[in-house]
């Protein structure tokens, strides 16, 4: 099977939920399924949550804050998820947004160098080698993998992460971001082949097309919200989208068929499956599908209508 991996709804999901669905993509061939991480629900509970209920799938977090948590108690929490998932950890980390974190009182500073300390105090602390802290928990490392929607953040990636997760990226973008990981890897003595390259892909999945458009235009128009996505989606080319989203369009008013199909996996199986494979085809060694609802499914069935549709592909 090509490598795939899922990500977890988290919006109203029970732990009886979120074990169901842990279940479902493992039964269904996926390499990982990660939790997202919007406040109250934590990235890095979920996961072990995953861990607990699995026995082969990789588990861990698409993203986990960086500004929510000090390095040292993430990486004793991605270092308890390490144990009970007997090494199948990944730590995906992010800046989030300068909207959400502000409501909570957090200045962002820099997210990229924020991001750099960030990477080597985790690594620090769970090698041993801060000065500050000794673990005494001897487990495999863990891979870090960074939530990065531009180049110089994509650059960051290629000197010190094991892996890059961008959101909403076009096969088109990702040729751009792979570039920039492979410049960052070069300076640091790295190969551009240390990397995991990533994309998650929202998947809006049914035989009528018109209403997976529907359901996706509801379902992205938050993200569209955020000026961090507002300028990705210009950095892809769709810069008519924001500039009416900024005049007061409504996102989902706003976008165009062009852009949905372009972000997204959307209407039957095998249009899904045809769009998925460009990704495969720009560099995406592990497509990371976000299942969507289009009708009144619950989250259990949207996963196993994904992983039906997309498992082998």
């Amino acid at each position: 099977m090509k490598r795939i991996a899922t990500i977890s709804p988290v919006w109203g999901c029970s732990v009886k939920e979120l074990r169901a669905l842990a279940k479902e993509a493992e039964e269904g061939g996926f390499e990982a399924i990660f939790s997202p991480e919007v406040p109250p629900y934590s990235a890095l509970a979920n996961a072990q949550v995953f861990a607990e209920v699995t026995s082969r799938i990789k588990v861990g977090t698409w993203i986990t804050n960086i500004y929510m948590r000090h390095p040292v108690m993430c990486t004793a929490e991605a270092l308890t998820v390490q144990e009970v998932s007997d090494g199948r950890m990944v730590l995906g980390l992010g800046v989030s947004h300068r909207p959400v974190n502000e409501k909570f009182g957090i200045d962002m500073k820099n997210p990229l160098e924020e991001m750099r300390k960030y990477i080597l105090s985790v690594r620090s602390f769970a090698d041993g080698s801060s000065p500050l802290l000794t673990i005494k928990r001897q487990l495999p490392r863990f891979p870090i993998y960074v939530a990065a929607l531009t180049e110089r953040m994509a650059e960051l990636v290629g000197e010190l992460a094991d892996g890059i997760m961008p959101y909403l990226a076009t096969p088109e973008y990702m040729k751009k971001l792979i570039d920039a990981v492979s410049r960052g890897a070069q300076r640091a003595g790295r190969s551009l082949s240390d990397i995991d390259i990533t994309n998650g892909i929202p998947c809006f999945i049914s035989d009528d097309l018109e209403a997976a458009r529907k359901a996706a235009r509801r379902g992205l128009a938050g993200y569209a919200r955020f000026p961090f996505y507002q300028r990705l989606i210009k950095n892809i080319g769709f810069g008519d989208v924001v500039e009416k989203i900024k005049a007061g369009v409504n996102p989902a008013e706003a976008f165009t068929d062009e852009f949905l199909d372009a972000v997204a996996l959307i209407g039957p199986a095998d249009r899904c499956r045809e769009r998925l494979q460009a990704y495969r085809d720009a560099g995406v060694g592990l497509p990371i599908i976000v299942p969507n609802p289009v009708g009144k499914e619950s989250n259990v069935e949207v996963m196993q209508k994904m992983v039906k549709a997309l498992s082998g592909s």
